[in-house]
């Protein structure tokens, strides 16, 4: 048990209600519709620094006013998704300490512990994996806005728009 519709709607809702500063972008209105298309990284990211973190909590403290026992399963995807929005946090800071690092790595670490209690058969993907590296880039290269992709993603973005008639230089 995950997301219903309903949870999915309430979420859409309260990212449409929410009110942001000017440079925080906000999702699209139609989140988790396949016509919104495909977020950019950048969006994921915001999404799950905020909105849905923020969207979940609201979601489950209405039900918890409206139902006496606390669904066990559902407070816990909540507080994976919590960890993670830490996790993102602690990394995408505009400055780096060991304290950020380790942080991250905790949370990071709690979150994925959480994903496998909530799901004990599926099998982790590369990018949870990976997701353990970046306190190690984090050590090596100081602050992912000095080195994440989100540039490139826009120039790819850009150039897949292009139109072209699949022949070089003309």
């Amino acid at each position: 048990m995950g997301i219903s519709q309903d949870d999915l709607k309430a979420i859409r809702v309260n990212i449409a209600a929410t009110i942001r500063p000017h440079w925080h972008a906000a999702p699209p209105a139609n989140l988790g519709q396949v016509s919104h298309g495909k977020l950019k990284a950048d969006e994921w990211r915001s999404c799950f620094e905020f909105d849905i973190p923020v969207s979940l909590l609201r979601i489950e403290s209405l039900r918890n006013m409206s139902v006496k026992e606390t669904d066990g399963h559902r407070a816990k995807l909540v507080h994976s998704t919590f960890l993670l929005a830490i996790a993102i946090r602690w990394a995408t800071s505009h400055r780096i300490s060991a304290m950020h690092i380790k942080e991250y790595e905790r949370n990071m670490k709690d979150y994925l512990k959480t994903l496998k209690e909530l799901r004990p058969t599926q099998r982790f993907r590369p990018n949870h994996i990976n997701a353990l590296l970046v306190g190690d880039y984090l050590r090596l290269y100081g602050p992912v806005r000095g080195w994440w992709m989100f540039p490139f993603e826009r120039v790819i973005g850009n150039l897949q728009r292009a139109g072209t008639n699949n022949k070089l230089g003309q």
